[in-house]
């Protein structure tokens, strides 16, 4: 599926604004299609864009007309129109990369939508529109990767989904798109990331009182030896003490990440990256 709905309309604003009054019919259809789009209204925009294309060869009707199947989600007629303005070269051709982006996004290829992406922004690096695009991309990358409960959470559960989930929110800010909704979910994206490499004690009550436990013993025994002037006891009490003391914070020492995947494990239904 597809992030929102601006992922859809939002490459219109590459077009040149409305044409003159008495514009050809075929132009007037085109332009109600984009309203009808813009609206929602896509039985209407489909009906436009077609009536523009039976008047007249203009590759951005074909965008236009794969533009609803892709917010309808019918992937393979979208991206067969798509295709067809790719060809066409100009304005239509970009647009036509900019559907197909989203085709693969819609396919749950994210990853791939943003590597066709940057490879446009680094081309036209000042274009709001791309940019947005781009980011968009992106967010959608870091949800396709993560694993998702039966209640439809999204949960982190791999270093690779923890190190996706960075990448996107920190590229996501960088490209300041002005979109509220994309930097704020990029903000918390990169605020979850940076709780989940924290450490923290699982269980802690266990492994708090085990850690004490051991470092006691091991205090004790080396006070032990040296009262006993024994050398050998103090060198026991210190190296069973740190390996001890190792043991415990390796096996009940974890990133929250890991915390929380192992208590929502049994909630999931797709696992991610």
């Amino acid at each position: 599926m597809l992030r929102a709905w601006q992922d859809v309309i939002v490459k219109w604003q590459l077009v040149p604004g409305d044409g003159p009054v008495e514009a050809p019919a075929a132009d007037r259809h085109a332009e109600r299609g984009r309203s009808a789009l813009v609206a929602g209204r896509l039985d209407d925009a489909l009906a436009e864009f077609q009536a523009a294309a039976d008047l007249r060869h203009d590759p951005l009707d074909r965008v236009g007309v794969a533009d609803v199947h892709l917010a309808r989600g019918g992937w393979r007629i979208a991206e067969e129109n798509y295709r067809a303005a790719l060809t066409e070269g100009g304005l239509a051709a970009l647009l036509g990369q900019l559907g197909l982006a989203q085709v693969k996004v819609g396919k749950g290829q994210a990853a791939g939508a943003v590597a066709d992406l940057e490879l446009l922004v680094a081309d036209r690096p000042d274009d709001p529109v791309l940019r947005f695009y781009l980011a968009s991309a992106w967010y959608s990358a870091a949800e396709q990767c993560r694993s998702r409960t039966s209640e439809d959470m999204l949960v982190i559960t791999s270093e690779q989904q923890l190190r996706i989930c960075e990448d996107a929110a920190r590229r996501i800010l960088t490209l300041r798109t002005g979109d509220d909704e994309l930097e704020r979910g990029a903000e918390h994206l990169l605020t979850e990331v940076n709780m989940g490499r924290r450490w923290t004690w699982s269980p802690e009550g266990i492994a708090v009182s085990l850690a004490v436990l051991t470092v006691a013993l091991g205090l004790i025994t080396v006070v032990a030896g040296g009262l006993l002037d024994n050398v050998v006891l103090v060198f026991v009490g210190i190296v069973a003490g740190a390996a001890l003391l190792y043991a415990i914070v390796h096996r009940f020492r974890r990133q929250t990440w890991r915390r929380r995947a192992d208590e929502m494990a049994h909630h999931i239904i797709k696992y991610g990256v």
